[in-house]
């Protein structure tokens, strides 16, 4: 996933599949801390970047609409 427009594309794919019981509990909780480990990984970027006061924007954070 580059950026969290595709995050929660993707974790909403993963709530239909646990919801129609296509994936068990144990694979969408897997998912589920990779994507928290991902989005705490680019808040400690945001935070690094704040406390350098630095504005050069995260990939992570940049959607399809900001691109255009």
């Amino acid at each position: 996933m580059k950026n969290t427009t595709e995050l929660r594309r993707k974790l909403s794919e993963i709530f239909e599949k646990l919801e129609a019981r296509e994936i068990n509990t144990e694979e969408a909780r897997s998912f589920t801390s990779i994507t928290n480990a991902m989005v705490k990984s680019a808040i400690a970027e945001g935070e690094y970047n704040k406390y350098l006061q630095k504005t050069d924007p995260i990939e992570f954070f940049i959607t399809q609409e900001d691109d255009a």
